[in-house]
């Protein structure tokens, strides 16, 4: 996914009291959008860069997982009055937790410990992987080395519907060879010698079964975990149903394919896209400047509850707040349907918004969703 600077709570109490001048004096601020919308926003619960959302069953309940730093998690159930819950505290102080993945049993994460220096700046120190002991409520380290900025380390995973296809991946650089480990609970990715995770075989091809140096994202086709170093990757499973189609960002443009070898691409003429999501009647995208959706063309058979197949070129517009809340002020950097059986407007949704832009509200910055219930787009 895209890189920004790690933002303290701090940082972000500057940065706004810096932008919200010029904004009351822009008619084309943020401001005035809301107001022409006229939907009443609920305060934010959970504001920051959000680099991921993830789908984990904790507690025997489906719940998602997102950080700002901390980690926090709610229920997929629209009824819980608690929205935004703190998950638990690091056993070291100053992690800055910035990356979460899961598996079908595991929650896993992935943080920088800034520290001061001599000269009273703070410094990121060290990166840890983490995974969470469900048999002790603790989390426990699994790998650390010290912080390089030349280095690439990402923490990503399939994040399906069908929690039996969950699959989460570690990759420690990008020159080197087999850097993508599978995680496995408290199995400590191994440098090649001794005990611990043996590291995956590279792959030549990118968007295959096997990862390649640059990889970024993963999705499951069939049974079949796909790997590419597109910014997201993502399927028409269901949670009933193995999916029979996968799908990745290329620029502005959305590549599909049934069986991961021919892939065909059409433009959703839309700037740069940074995440999917498939609905039962529109195939969803976060870009660089907000969010957009496409209808499905085709479906995978003529049977009425055939999963959606080749989405249309172009968008269309929302019947929703969608447009006008994940407006092009922000990127919306993740997007996460939690049945992708229901239609747009009956399903249960999740994204996250950053941005950069001085006409944008930082308030708005954080996590979003959209309940059936309440048939509108609001804060988390």
């Amino acid at each position: 996914m895209k890189k920004h600077n790690l933002k303290t709570k701090a940082l972000i109490s500057i940065f706004f009291g810096l932008l919200i001048a010029p904004l009351f004096f822009s008619c084309d601020g943020i401001i005035f959008h809301e107001i022409r919308n006229e939907v009443e926003l609920a305060d934010a619960k959970l504001s920051g860069d959000i680099q991921n959302i993830v789908r984990y069953n904790y507690g025997g309940k489906e719940c998602i997982f997102a950080s700002t730093g901390d980690i926090y998690y709610r229920s997929v159930d629209s009824s819980v009055v608690d929205k935004k819950m703190e998950f638990s505290d690091f056993p070291t102080p100053n992690e800055f937790v910035y990356s979460l993945a899961a598996d079908t049993d595991y929650l896993y994460a992935l943080s920088v410990k800034i520290e001061k220096d001599d000269d009273g700046y703070n410094v990121a120190k060290n990166r840890t992987l983490w995974y969470y002991n469900t048999t002790t409520s603790a989390w426990e380290s699994i790998w650390t080395a010290a912080y390089n900025k030349n280095t690439t380390v990402i923490l990503f995973c399939t994040n399906t519907p069908k929690k039996e296809t969950r699959h989460a991946y570690f990759r420690n650089g990008t020159t080197i060879d087999n850097c993508v480990y599978e995680l496995n609970g408290s199995e400590k990715p191994s440098d090649g010698d001794g005990d611990g995770l043996k590291a995956m075989t590279n792959g030549s091809t990118d968007h295959t079964t096997s990862p390649t140096t640059g990889v970024r994202s993963c999705t499951v086709l069939g049974s079949d975990v796909y790997f590419s170093s597109a910014y997201a990757m993502v399927s028409n499973q269901t949670g009933d149903k193995y999916s029979t189609y996968i799908y990745r960002s290329d620029g502005k443009s959305v590549c599909y394919s049934s069986d991961g070898n021919d892939w065909t691409s059409v433009s959703l003429g839309g700037d740069t896209i940074y995440s999917l999501a498939v609905c039962n009647d529109y195939l969803l995208a976060g870009t660089y400047s907000g969010i957009i959706h496409t209808k499905w063309s085709s479906r995978d058979s003529d049977a009425s509850d055939s999963l959606p197949a080749v989405p249309t070129s172009g968008n269309q517009d929302f019947e929703t707040n969608a447009a006008s809340t994940l407006s092009s002020y922000y990127e919306i950097q993740y997007i996460v349907v939690v049945d992708p059986s229901q239609i747009e407007k009956s399903a249960t949704i999740f994204a996250s918004s950053i941005t950069s832009s001085s006409s944008a509200s930082l308030n708005n910055v954080g996590l979003w969703s959209y309940f059936l219930s309440e048939g509108k787009w609001n804060r988390e």
